[in-house]
């Protein structure tokens, strides 16, 4: 049990991203000096398929872990990934690197992992109090559809208790793998080796850097995150746009990530080099920051044995400050206006677009009912809602009749199609039969009492997603 298990937990707005990007593409290099970065699946595909990288590029290859354990309480899918990290421990040190779990889950993520492994480690980076929450607000404004004041995010449930009281987490891990395994890292340029996150944490295990890693999130700069809140908050208002259940379907979400995406290409063409954005005050910052101090000079001297209790080196409190609501209220109106008339349009599109659809799903089926009735009569079963939309679809089937169990629907017609009664016809092998109700076992049955067999002699409309 000589090789190491890694645990970088990566608190969110430390360079993570980019770490865990290079950390994916480059794990050829890893192997080269006794370490790895396995994928670790959810138990459904092999453990080299990587048809879907998304989740792994955004959270870490621990973040199967994370959800099959923390989130889903699933054993079985935890046991089948830290399986792969015992296997690949046998011959080299394995990195296993999780965003979600320093907010949620960290106490029995570790504690698992070391009851599977004892010869563990864990490394987290630690941003200056200010600089984290600042990033994090800014984030959540585009990927997260935050809409708030950056007042009300830090005063909100958003940011989960004590997320910055580094002190609490780092004391948390001693007790459970020991303080001598512990490692702590300062995200600030001037204490990373190289100036860069991906140096720093190579460096630490003797692996040096010749190569590139992919770009990490990138921050929306000037006007663009404020205009970005702003098409949040549109988003966010009830009743502009309907939704399924009150839930945002896929495609809303689509049209959502297509604004961020523009705002953030015009953001890195015209944004200017402004840096990050600062919200808070110098003497607003300076406040916030005492809240930590005490805190802060523990983790110094106790975690990195620095006798001038001193963490973060940067003392800069004058960053330029992003204003809020800085257009006016008609400019502000203007782009929600315009934010809802594009997502009302994409909603219309799409629901023509689903009509279309539909109808020529419905043409299909028809054609498919018609080329297996060979020489025997068409038969709808069932005169209802689904059997409307269907001939209001298609306009009609000359030739066709529709059959129901409900005698007091014989002799109706829909759209010119005559509907019988089931208890009138006397020979069904002159018929073929298309179920059009969405509910079919108790007509299933019916029909196979007659000797019909489905395919052969009966088709169903829902298998045609209609």
């Amino acid at each position: 049990m000589s090789n190491i298990l890694l645990i970088h937990i990566g608190m969110p707005k430390t360079g993570t991203t980019a770490l865990q990007n290079f950390l994916l593409v480059n794990n050829d290099k890893l192997e080269k000096y006794g370490w790895c970065y396995p994928i670790l699946n959810d138990g459904q595909a092999g453990e080299l398929e990587r048809l879907e990288l998304s989740d792994i590029k955004k959270s870490g290859n621990g973040c199967w872990l994370y959800r099959d354990w923390i989130l889903n309480n699933l054993k079985s899918e935890w046991d089948k990934g830290m399986e792969i990290v015992l296997r690949h421990l046998d011959n080299k040190n394995v990195i296993i690197s999780a965003e979600d779990i320093y907010d949620y889950g960290m106490e029995k993520f570790i504690t698992d992992a070391k009851e599977k492994y004892k010869n563990i480690k864990v490394m987290v980076y630690l941003r200056r109090q200010d600089r984290a929450i600042e990033s994090r607000y800014s984030q959540w404004i585009k990927s997260q559809n935050e809409c708030s004041t950056f007042e009300e995010f830090i005063d909100s449930d958003t940011v989960p208790k004590d997320w910055l009281r580094y002190v609490l987490r780092l004391d948390l891990i001693s007790r459970i793998i020991g303080k001598e395994n512990l490692i702590v890292r300062i995200y600030e340029k001037q204490q990373l080796a190289g100036n860069d996150i991906i140096t720093d944490f190579l460096a630490a295990f003797g692996i040096p850097l010749d190569q590139e890693g992919e770009r990490g999130n990138f921050s929306l700069r000037g006007n663009y995150l404020e205009i970005s809140r702003l098409i949040n908050s549109a988003q966010k208002v009830d009743n502009i746009l309907e939704s399924r259940d009150g839930i945002w379907s896929w495609s809303d979400w689509e049209v959502r990530n297509a604004f961020q995406d523009v705002c953030e290409k015009l953001s890195c063409s015209f944004g200017g080099d402004r840096g990050e954005s600062a919200f808070f005050t110098s003497d607003g910052r300076k406040e916030f920051l005492e809240k930590f101090a005490s805190d802060n000079e523990r983790i110094a001297r106790e975690y990195l044995h620095r006798e001038d209790g001193i963490l973060f080196y940067d003392e800069r409190m004058d960053y330029p400050i992003l204003e809020i609501n800085q257009s006016s209220n008609f400019e502000a109106d203007m782009i929600r206006v315009f934010t809802a008339m594009i997502y009302a349009q994409e909603q219309r599109f799409r629901h023509l677009l689903e009509i279309k659809s539909n109808e020529i799903i419905g043409r299909l089926f028809v054609k498919e009912a018609l080329r297996r009735s060979k020489n025997r009569e068409l038969l709808f079963w069932g005169a209802g809602h689904n059997c409307r939309r269907l001939l209001d679809m298609v306009g009609g089937v000359e030739g066709a009749f529709i059959v129901d169990n409900d005698v007091s629907k014989r002799g109706s017609c829909l759209y010119g199609v005559q509907v019988k009664y089931a208890g009138d016809i006397a020979v069904w092998e002159d018929y073929f039969v298309a179920v059009t109700c969405e509910e079919t076992a108790e007509i299933e049955e019916q029909l196979r009492g007659l000797g019909f067999k489905r395919e052969e002699d009966y088709i169903l409309m829902r298998e045609y997603d209609l």
